[in-house]
């Protein structure tokens, strides 16, 4: 079974919690219990979330938001589908950055590419264009678009 890790780290501003694991029924999420102030919570390490993790996600996410401000940033496909999926996944956090599986379809190239979400959301909801960095075609979403930017089409989530 794999254990989720938080790590918390203070900044000028505020703290940047760092999660990695999976988020199940066995997730420790008492970290998020005393934050407070600006928090940027980093996602690119949840890896999997089942759906008692997500309820208890969304019950700590509720208890933090009380006491902070919640900015989520790299938050990876996991994240994306349950955000489009569950209404109030993160609570009223926003999102300030995301993850998308991309392919060319030119080289058959692939990676993981960090978005902006207001500058997506600003596209009409669309992600904004990306090249390919091997033969610089435009890089496509692995995924259809119009169904993992929902999220981008509702302001409180995007910041």
């Amino acid at each position: 079974m794999e254990v989720l890790e938080i790590r918390k780290l203070p900044t000028p501003t505020g703290t940047r919690i760092t999660l990695e694991g999976i988020i199940d029924e066995s997730s420790d999420l008492s970290p998020l219990d005393d934050l407070r102030g600006s928090v940027e919570v980093n996602m690119r390490g949840v890896r999997r979330i089942n759906s008692f993790g997500a309820r208890a996600w969304m019950d700590a996410v509720r208890q933090a938001q009380d006491k902070a401000t919640l900015r989520f940033v790299e938050c990876p496909p996991v994240v994306i589908d349950q955000l489009n999926m569950i209404l109030g996944f993160l609570g009223q956090g926003r999102v300030e950055s995301f993850l998308a599986p991309m392919v060319c379809e030119s080289c058959s190239h692939e990676e993981t590419h960090k978005f902006d979400a207001r500058a997506c959301r600003d596209n009409n909801g669309h992600l904004v264009p990306v090249d390919c960095p091997r033969c610089g075609s435009l890089l496509e979403l692995d995924d259809l678009e119009d169904q993992y930017t929902l999220f981008l089409r509702e302001p409180t989530f995007v910041s």
